[in-house]
């Protein structure tokens, strides 16, 4: 008698690297591949799987450095037997397509960043085909409208909605414009349907995030004016939708009529992440940036004014070209007036394709390393502070994002996840939360980055 012949269920693995950005591209493009395969199995470890795909990033030398590393270890579990194809896509091949080709000539398929369009190559990825030669082009129509279902990755107490892709500012540091191209935003009613899908699908959270998210819709009205207040009044307007969040605010484009939207919804968290990168008007316009004395005092102010209870979170960079022991001051100076309940900052990074690589003035790489440390010291003492007059001995909302054994941890309406306080809290002999509730806890003990509780 013939022996049945047992088919696997095919398993792939998806490796994200790099920004939130990337991590709602992967989701859309893993989605993608489960809708025509809905009996494939999704592995966490690309060891267990038969396809992987690794979305890279290449912002930084570093994080092509770290794709190639991925990449490596990858295919020495392809050489061992473990995976079969290997796939890369995202930021590092679009520049750098040649140098991902010669280090790695055994892929199986290489795309840039439209790679999330390429809807025939997600499809036929499980099946013994070959892949398409070429990504096929896609036009602003089709990059605007464009839906797929997002497989969420996480714990499903908060997904990425991203509202456009690009960036049209020219800050001489950055290289997002030439790997990304200028600023597409997504038609409003794409956003909102794929929000309420994310809804559906168990999020508590959705978190707006773009190369530049307070410009959106300036490409879709002949006026180039701003859109995110509308949308933000639409979405805050969404069935079922709990929490929002907005990250990645341009200085100049934090318009009153942005704050008071944030600040008189619903359902909008009190949090505005304005990355300022300076204070100091030389480096920030040699940065490109907005550089008139005093506009982050200016912009804080605003916030404040109008969202007095806001959290404030901002991003610096030290050791730009030129800037001198006397402009850091002022910025550790300025960092202390402005007391921002977080911010972080980055050595700068020299990179080839960018403007201000050519600078002179290149400072040291020891001053730099020196710079970053002393700024984070400055402001570990300021979220210290801060954390201890808002939350020491108070009752706080906290969004939980993940059990531990002796209770939960999560984040309060006025952190995001990865960047900014987490909430440990114990539960005692109480019923547990789970990812996504949202609990009452007693802050018993705070510090910069961590906050203790204890379960309501």
């Amino acid at each position: 008698m013939a022996r049945r012949r047992i088919h696997r269920r095919p398993r792939v693995c998806m490796v994200s690297l790099g920004c939130a950005k990337n991590l709602a591209d992967s989701e859309a493009m893993l989605g993608q591949v489960m809708a025509a395969e809905p009996t494939a199995l999704v592995c966490a470890e690309p060891q267990d799987a038969d396809v992987v795909v690794i979305n890279t990033c290449g912002f930084l030398g570093a994080a092509r450095d770290e794709a190639d590393e991925t990449l490596d270890a990858v295919e020495r579990l392809q050489a061992e037997g473990h995976v079969v194809r290997i796939v890369a896509v995202g930021c590092y091949p679009q520049l750098w397509r040649e140098q991902v080709l010669k280090r790695h000539p055994g892929l199986y398929a290489v795309m840039g960043v439209d790679a999330m369009y390429q809807k025939a190559f997600w499809e036929g990825l499980l099946k013994q085909v070959p892949p398409p030669g070429v990504e096929r082009p896609v036009d602003l129509d089709a990059m605007r409208a464009f839906e797929a279902p997002r497989l969420l990755s996480g714990s499903g107490s908060y997904a990425y909605l991203k509202i456009a892709d690009g960036c049209s500012q020219r800050c001489t540091y950055c290289t997002i414009p030439r790997i990304k191209g200028p600023l597409i935003s997504r038609s409003p009613d794409t956003i909102l349907r794929e929000a309420e899908q994310l809804v559906q699908a168990g999020a508590t959270e959705l978190i707006l995030v773009s190369q530049n998210t307070s410009a959106y819709g300036m490409d879709l009205t002949p006026e180039h004016r701003p859109q995110l207040a509308a949308l933000l009044r639409d979405l805050d307007q969404l069935p079922g939708v709990r929490i929002l969040r907005v990250l990645y605010l341009y200085p100049t484009l934090v318009t009153q009529e942005l704050l008071e939207v944030i600040g008189g919804s619903r359902h909008i968290a009190h949090y505005v992440d304005i990355p300022l990168q300076h204070t100091d008007p030389v480096v920030l316009r040699a940065m490109g940036r907005p550089w008139a004395a005093g506009s982050a005092a200016r912009v804080v102010n605003r916030v404040r004014r109008i969202i007095p209870d806001a959290g404030i979170r901002s991003t610096f960079i030290v050791g730009f070209p030129g800037e001198t022991e006397e402009q850091f001051q002022r910025l550790l100076a300025d960092l202390r007036v402005l007391r921002l309940d977080h911010a972080s900052a980055f050595a700068y990074s020299r990179e080839a394709l960018a403007v201000s690589s050519r600078f002179p003035d290149q400072v040291h790489g020891s001053t730099k390393g020196r710079r970053l440390r002393e700024f984070m010291e400055v402001q570990q003492k300021i979220s210290s502070s801060i954390n201890e007059v808002r939350y020491l001995g108070r009752d706080v909302e906290v969004i939980v994002d993940g059990v531990t054994q002796s209770g939960i941890y999560g984040r309060t309406l006025l952190d995001a996840p990865d960047v900014d306080n987490t909430v440990v809290v114990q539960t005692g002999h109480k019923t547990q939360p789970v990812s996504g509730d949202i609990c009452r806890a007693r802050i018993a003990a705070v510090g910069p980055y961590d906050l203790d509780g204890i379960l309501l």
